[in-house]
């Protein structure tokens, strides 16, 4: 057994939820969870490498999970300096001491090496968990290639019968079988899993997705593997599911597609934007997401550039469906080009929120700055005056469809100049609408067919989108 970790590393883990390494360039949080009843103690540990995104999203939306026993103790990001450059090895660290992973391998005085790696141990050795989680990802599908260990759960001895469980429930959601997750045994010396299996006496596991698939796809996968295992424990409820992103603070909950379909620079953009506003909450979704009901924990979602009719077909009926469900049901739509197309009524892949159709099936328009006049309504909401310049790329030219049953829309700003590349028709994009709004049942839709969150002076534009679009 190790010795004692010294006072200085206790000290910093004295408190509840707090910081470990407070004032260096380590500084992270962690977050404990207290159900106020007996039950196992869980540690999850997220974002050791800095290439494994999906893990420190996942822990930071597991740890807004309400418990019905036990406690639950959450690092999200144990390695800022590395998750801030996206690298896996630790920046500015001799090469030994690099690979945070690896430091859990007691140094001459016994103690895990390197500055991270002992006050994670001594948040362990405070708490005492009878189970411990560390959220990881391979560059690759273990089925396919042996040198990764992406698409696997690892397990200590003592964690076997419980891991089956976790592959078997996320490989219901996995349709391609060389895609499919793989029990694998021995966790790696040196590792978190191993020194927590060795010298805590914890049952371990390693959970690795594949980093290749869209970051929502594997962050789902994520929360399905520990929902499973907390589930197992009799630690959450029914009330409790997989599906749940979002935390109980409120705020305006934006979900924002990031599947399929969604290309360029619009989501990034998009949730830097939004993030600038502390009464917003934006989580990424996949299709997955949607057509399990994860709408239902948002007040307005968000479909971007990218391909209108790729987002249609990969949401597919049932999750066209669910759109509807939640926007009919009060919810906020959100279109921005291709996300607009999305909306539209013209289309078989249509969600027919909104009564218009395109004025021409030639839709590559190209890219070009365009004059922009905002109606006294569009002037109203996102506070622009006059004619202004915003970026166009392809965006739908609009006109009603006349579809019996939804309302007209109402025109916020109109194009007055135009780009027509590719064969397309000349004239019919200026007095074109350049963004409308509208009611679908109880919800409220607006489409915007240029692009200003990637345009300077509008960053501000899509907040009151939201604003304006998020359920009441």
């Amino acid at each position: 057994m190790r010795v004692l970790i010294l006072l200085l590393f206790v000290s910093l883990v004295a408190a509840q939820d707090g910081t470990l390494a407070a004032n260096t360039r380590w500084a992270t949080p962690y977050y404990v969870v207290e159900s106020g009843k007996a039950g196992p103690c869980v540690v999850i540990v997220a974002g050791c490498h800095g290439n494994e995104q999906a893990g420190a999203y996942a822990a930071d939306q597991i740890r807004n999970w309400p418990l019905s026993r036990g406690k639950l103790i959450v690092v999200p990001r144990a390695n800022p300096p590395a998750l801030q450059v996206r690298k896996r090895y630790t920046p500015g660290v001799e090469k030994a001491l690099r690979n945070l992973n690896r430091n859990y391998a007691p140094g001459p005085d016994g103690l895990p090496r390197g500055e991270q790696a002992p006050r994670i141990w001594a948040l362990l050795q405070k708490h005492k968990p009878a189970w411990v989680l560390d959220l990881h990802e391979g560059f690759g599908f273990h089925r396919v290639n042996k040198k990764t260990v992406g698409s696997t759960v690892i397990a200590s001895a003592g964690a076997v019968e419980a891991a089956r469980l976790l592959v078997d429930a996320v490989n219901e959601s996995v349709t391609v079988e060389k895609r499919k997750f793989l029990l694998l045994r021995r966790p790696v010396v040196g590792s978190l899993v191993h020194a927590a299996a060795q010298d805590l006496g914890a049952r371990a596991m390693t959970l690795e997705t594949t980093s290749s698939l869209s970051l929502p796809f594997r962050v789902r996968q994520q929360r399905i593997m520990v929902h499973r295992l907390l589930r197992h424990l009799r630690m959450v409820d029914d009330r409790v599911t997989s599906n749940r992103m979002t935390s109980r603070r409120k705020r305006t909950k934006v979900a924002l597609y990031d599947s399929t379909g969604a290309a360029g620079a619009g989501v990034p953009r998009i949730l830097k934007q939004l993030r600038a506003r502390d009464d917003f909450e934006i989580e990424r979704v996949c299709v997955s997401d949607i057509r399990m009901h994860a709408l239902d924990q948002f007040d307005c979602v968000i479909f971007s550039g990218g391909s209108g009719g790729g987002q249609g077909r990969a949401l597919g009926e049932a999750g066209r469906d669910e759109v509807r469900r939640f926007v009919g049901g009060g919810g906020g739509y959100i279109g921005v080009c291709a996300g607009a197309y999305l909306a539209t009524s013209g289309f078989s892949w249509g969600l027919k929120i909104l009564d218009a159709k395109t004025k021409s099936p030639r839709w590559r328009r190209g890219r070009a700055v365009i004059a922009m006049e905002m109606t006294p309504a569009g002037r109203k909401l996102f506070g622009s005056e006059g004619q202004t310049r915003v970026l166009y790329h392809n965006g739908p030219l609009l006109e009603p469809a006349a579809i019996d049953g939804l309302g007209d829309y109402e025109t916020l700003a109109w194009f007055r100049t135009e780009v027509a590349k590719n064969g397309s028709p000349k004239g019919i994009m200026i007095d074109s609408p350049a963004i409308v709004r509208s009611r679908f049942a109880k919800g409220r839709v607006l489409c915007i067919s240029p692009h200003p969150e990637q345009t300077k002076t509008m960053e501000h534009w899509l907040q009151r989108a939201v604003d304006w679009a998020r359920r009441r």
